[in-house]
């Protein structure tokens, strides 16, 4: 899927699930529990067990309706690696030039990880379509309200970290294009009994707070 229409799916998801952790090769499963509840995009992150094959298993059984990204990657090489596994999207903690400009080579959309005014200015400097605003949870919704009504008022925005059902709401308010949520939707006890019934509700939930139905339209 070209980046121009990953953006789109992104965008009218809203919500970016994140895997980390040992799924022990149910994370098929899990996605597609997500899909069912109407999620449209799940991270990878590249510091969960045998991160690369999950993520061209993933790309391959659901390429006509999530967007698989691959997150936590740091240097060139990863870029590469994932980019040839069909990762859509490329999500970092931190912003490097270099990683953004690998990433737009390969047609990827790139969501660098910022916590700063100027490091989200770099980052779409270097070519970034969306900034990942890192924690959350330490900036607060007023800081995407100002970033958004101040000096970026078109930028793409991603809060994650600390995102929950009761919050992320407030973050869609202030202006946020999309958000990440880890451990609060997905996370290693979705393996255990009655888990995946779990997820599926807590999505649900996710996406009510947000304003998505369960089709994933608003």
């Amino acid at each position: 899927m070209p980046s121009k229409e990953v953006i789109k799916h992104i965008g009218a998801g809203r919500i970016v699930a994140i895997m980390r952790g040992d799924f022990r090769g149910r994370e098929t499963e899990i996605v597609q529990v997500l899909h069912e509840a109407g999620i449209r995009a799940v991270e990878v992150t590249l510091n969960s067990p045998e991160a690369v094959a999950s993520i061209k298993r993933l790309a391959k059984e659901f390429a006509a309706n999530i967007v698989v990204g691959a997150g936590t990657v740091l240097t060139v090489e990863e870029v590469e690696r994932v980019a040839d596994a069909g990762a859509a999207f490329i999500v970092s903690p931190n912003c490097v030039s270099s990683v953004i400009e690998a990433t737009k080579r390969r047609d990827l959309v790139s969501m660098p990880g910022c916590f700063t005014p100027s490091e989200i200015i770099e980052a779409f400097d270097a070519g970034a379509d969306a900034a990942k605003v890192f924690p959350a949870e330490s900036l607060g919704v007023g800081f995407i309200r100002a970033m958004l009504s101040g000096p970026l008022p078109d930028a793409l925005l991603v809060p994650t970290g600390g995102l929950t059902v009761e919050n992320v709401g407030a973050y869609f308010e202030a202006g946020a294009w999309a958000a990440g949520i880890g451990s609060e939707l997905v996370n290693p006890n979705v393996i255990r009994n009655s888990g995946l019934d779990s997820l599926y509700a807590q999505a649900m939930r996710f996406l009510a707070a947000v304003g998505m139905s369960n089709s994933g339209e608003e």
